[in-house]
């Protein structure tokens, strides 16, 4: 697999990860948005990145303009049964390649997740988005345990989407998987105006507005996920204590 880091359970340092998979039981939830900011963000830096539409609903696919400012970055929705082969295809000549799954337990989402470096659960600052996120988790963690991952697990991160500066809900959220231990990033993607109206062109803020507001939170996002020692990869001990501290 393609991460790189210092080794060990935690990520210290700088890393870098090959494919990465955007992953939850929930539609809605901002997959597609960030997903595509993520791919704009690292293009701007030189980096080539490909995305894969591996939602049913197929958010980025429809949106995609060739010909347009993020038409160097594929976007690429094929077979289900091929989403492993097509990974692989991209990550010869992209990096990195960030997978936009479906907002439902599949087998594409779970292709994608063995494939992955990075898994990126997004969540809103509801209680179903919670669940879900935990339910995610636990996929993850059980992917883990399989002999194809268990000597090089899956790096984890939970990301806050769609969140409004002071509201009570986004904090006890935070606090809940904060103490329970949950992988969530400080850096959040919270609700602006100026996601949506740059995917009305199949385009990211980083693109339209590089200096903005909206552009920035992306950079933040990628900041903590290279650099910071946030993303533990969890024991079952250390999950069983989670699964007490967050009641389904």
């Amino acid at each position: 697999m393609g991460v790189r880091d210092s080794g060990g359970a935690h990520m210290t340092g700088s890393a870098w990860f090959d494919v990465i998979a955007l992953a939850t039981s929930k539609g809605g939830a901002g997959k597609s948005t960030l997903a595509r900011g993520l791919a704009a963000h690292w293009l701007a830096l030189g980096r080539k990145p490909a995305l894969i539409d591996a939602d049913p609903t197929g958010t980025l696919s429809k949106r995609y303009n060739p010909q347009g400012p993020l038409g160097a970055v594929p976007v690429v929705a094929g077979p289900e049964e091929r989403d492993s082969q097509t990974i692989e295809e991209l990550r010869a000549r992209h990096t990195p390649v960030i997978v936009d799954t479906a907002g439902f337990r599949n087998r594409t989402t779970i292709s994608a997740l063995v494939a992955a470096d990075l898994a990126i659960i997004p969540l809103k600052p509801a209680a179903e988005d919670l669940d879900c996120a935990v339910a995610t988790f636990d996929l993850i963690r059980e992917i883990n345990e399989t002999p194809e991952r268990s000597e090089n697990p899956i790096r984890t991160a939970m990301v806050l989407t769609m969140t409004m500066r002071g509201t009570v809900i986004a904090r006890h959220v935070r606090s809940q998987l904060g103490e329970a231990g949950y992988p969530l990033l400080k850096a959040e993607m919270p609700h602006r105006v100026a996601y949506p109206e740059a995917g009305i062109e199949g385009l990211s803020p980083s693109v339209i507005d590089p200096d903005g507001a909206a552009a920035r939170d992306i950079a933040a996002i990628v900041h903590e996920i290279l650099n910071s020692t946030n993303h533990e990869i969890m024991t079952s001990s250390a999950h069983e204590f989670m699964k007490k501290a967050v009641p389904a």
